[in-house]
């Protein structure tokens, strides 16, 4: 575990110092790939049983090797895709040689926290982790690659809001600490495999107060409404791979914090007030990004408050519980994974060829660019829910552990919701994708035509064909290995 959080450091420190442009994206991937090399047995091991390292200061089981796979998965294909992506910026006087070493050096430091959260068995650790993973993205979005004064605001938006938030995620863990001095005696405890041990004994009123904090915190970084503001922005003026971490795995790693809370405040609060909270907070999340979705001009802010609404839906899977409620939420969790950033990589091109974020401005990407236009397409249609793409699997399974328990009110809201954002986001896309093609432009480059295919921009698009592929297979059958390490979450997060 320790090799895995000194890997990234060490590749970022050298990123930043290569001197050439083209070199130091393939210096990332090879630091990325060394990670994939030494997860694989961490991995493995942790969906097995728990593992720990420095005496327990770091922890691993089944579910925080469920996260941390998907993390280093969308690493490595954020790493890949930035490889022409970055090109492409330092042709078109976009970004200069510094942009690029700085972009590589901090990329890695924000694998760096993210895996950190995972790792960490202590839950302030944790919230570290998860601050962390602020400062870096911040620095991602706004140090203003693009010389853009929205991605500064932007930026300091984010840190304002997300700090801010997560100050009463920071409460949440104090006072969950100051329960455990009750039961364990002044030492008290904070890390997690301690705490569940004696989670049954924690007054259930102090622990009430800690999970209202750690939700409203962590739910600001996690982008649940209506504490969601700083997201569209954010999410919408990073550079196209970092809005994909952003999307596919940052967020979720905020509300892993959130289910890690959840497992040792049930015990002794019970389920309906974690649940109800937690239920409330999924309905108004995906409510209020529908009609943003409605409404949006932009296809990265379409994007951003897509992500919002499908945390919405994990949120609203968890509340629900029991293991069909918490199978689908973490099934959402992986599918969410793999199409977000599928459209925002296809985002990133469709914005490098047309100049433009504007819906009014993209038109007949199908049948102009039939490679991009198609994989957009696909995931258009995994985005909206459609069958049988993968996030309508997830999605089925939500709405089915709510009739499960007769929640009748939550199907018919969900129903509605999900009938909204489906019209929303086809209509969104499809103006782009069908239609006369109008003339491609090259930003600042001087050119009327799509650039010549190079090495970079092949691997981007060989990446964003795998996880078209994956999305499809999803919504098909979900694969063995996946549905049994999805059942072992389950049980870890004290469902049976």
């Amino acid at each position: 575990m320790i090799a895995l959080l000194v890997i990234p450091i060490i590749t970022a420190i050298i990123c930043y110092n290569v001197r050439n442009p083209r070199v130091v994206g393939y210096v990332s991937l090879l630091g990325v790939a060394t990670v994939v090399v030494c997860a694989f047995p961490v991995i493995t091991a942790s969906l097995t049983g728990s593992i720990s390292d420095l005496s327990g200061a770091f922890s691993m089981d089944a579910l925080s090797g469920y996260i941390m796979a998907l993390v280093i998965f969308l690493s490595l294909a954020s790493a890949v895709y930035s490889i022409g992506y970055l090109e492409h910026e330092f042709e078109t006087g976009l970004m200069n040689l510094r942009g690029v070493r700085t972009y590589y050096g901090l990329f890695h430091l924000f694998i760096f926290t993210m895996l950190l959260v995972t790792v960490a068995n202590n839950l302030a650790v944790m919230w570290i982790g998860i601050e962390a993973t602020t400062i870096v993205s911040a620095l991602l979005i706004g140090l203003g690659f693009h010389k853009r004064p929205l991605a500064v605001e932007a930026a300091w938006k984010y840190i304002i809001l997300c700090t801010v938030g997560i100050t009463f995620a920071l409460l949440g863990t104090f006072i969950a600490y100051y329960a455990s001095t009750a039961v364990m005696g002044a030492e008290g405890a904070l890390n997690w495999t301690v705490l569940r041990g004696v989670a049954h004994k924690l007054n259930p009123e102090t622990m009430k107060l800690a999970f209202i904090f750690v939700l409203v915190g962590y739910g600001t970084k996690a982008g649940l409404a209506p504490v969601h503001n700083w997201l569209p922005d954010a999410h919408s003026q990073a550079p196209s791979p970092i809005s994909a971490l952003l999307s596919g795995i940052l967020l979720n790693t905020a509300f892993y914090g959130i289910m890690r809370f959840v497992s040792i405040i049930e015990p002794s609060t019970g389920s309906a007030f974690t649940g109800n909270l937690l239920i409330i907070f999924g309905l108004i999340s995906i409510g209020i990004s529908s009609i943003f979705i409605l409404v949006q001009d932009n296809y990265k802010r379409l994007l951003a408050y897509s992500s919002i609404e499908h945390m919405g839906i994990i949120t609203l899977g968890i509340g629900i519980g029991g293991p069909v409620g918490i199978y689908g939420a973490l099934l959402h969790i992986l599918n969410h994974a793999l199409s977000k950033p599928l459209m925002f990589f296809a985002s990133g091109k469709i914005q490098a060829r047309f100049g433009s974020t504007n819906i009014a401005n993209v038109n007949g990407v199908l049948s102009s660019m039939p490679l991009l236009g198609t994989l957009t397409f696909i995931g258009a249609l995994s985005l909206s829910g459609t069958p049988p793409f993968n996030i309508f699997m997830s999605e089925f399974t939500v709405m089915k552990a709510a009739v499960d328990r007769g929640l009748w009110a939550v199907v018919v809201l969900f129903l509605i919701f999900v009938v909204i954002v489906f019209y929303g986001v086809l209509s969104g896309f499809g103006k782009m994708l069908f239609g006369k093609p109008g003339e491609i432009q090259i930003p600042h480059a001087g050119l009327h035509h799509a650039p010549a295919i190079n090495l970079g921009e092949g691997l981007g698009n060989a990446v964003m064909i795998v996880m078209a592929i994956a999305v499809i297979v999803m919504g098909v059958k979900v694969p063995g290995f996946i549905d049994s390490t999805i059942r072992t979450c389950v049980q870890v997060l004290g469902v049976n």
